[in-house]
């Protein structure tokens, strides 16, 4: 087992949450994350942090990179509804010319995704996107310099 000291920086055993370790009380560490929300964890379950590695799919115009997201965005993708996502989903797969050079929407890495919600939300009809207010605003949010 790793030691760990209070200040290291820190992430649990599946990468979803980092931050840095601010104390130890017998076998628990608390965590403060950078959005300042302290959380506890056994310290078995804490590895030092490390960088996530970042995917790189080829296309025929080129590598489609994806970058890493934080955890607000992970979690903000992941609250986009199935039925929403699908509808999204028709739209970019619309507007676009048959080509074999662009990926569908599943063949999209999350960041990708997450971009091209983002961008089709807005365009999708106001009865769909009714119940899901709270989602649109998090979405233009996004589009701010600094998210």
């Amino acid at each position: 087992m790793t030691r760990l000291s209070i200040g290291d920086h820190v992430s649990d055993l599946s990468g979803a949450h980092a931050g840095r370790l601010v104390d130890i009380d017998g076998a628990t560490g608390y965590v403060m994350q950078e959005n300042g929300v302290e959380v506890e964890f056994p310290l078995d379950r804490l590895k030092p942090y490390e960088t996530p590695k970042v995917a790189e799919t080829r296309t025929l115009s080129g590598p489609l990179r994806d970058r890493a997201l934080s955890p607000a965005h992970k979690a903000l993708l992941a609250s986009v509804p199935p039925d929403l996502a699908a509808a999204i989903a028709r739209s970019y797969e619309a507007g676009a010319e048959p080509s074999a050079s662009r990926p569908t929407y599943a063949e999209l890495p999350d960041s990708k995704k997450l971009e091209i919600i983002r961008i089709h939300l807005p365009a999708l009809p106001q009865r769909v996107l009714a119940p899901h207010v709270r989602l649109v605003v998090a979405m233009r949010d996004l589009a701010k310099p600094g998210r």
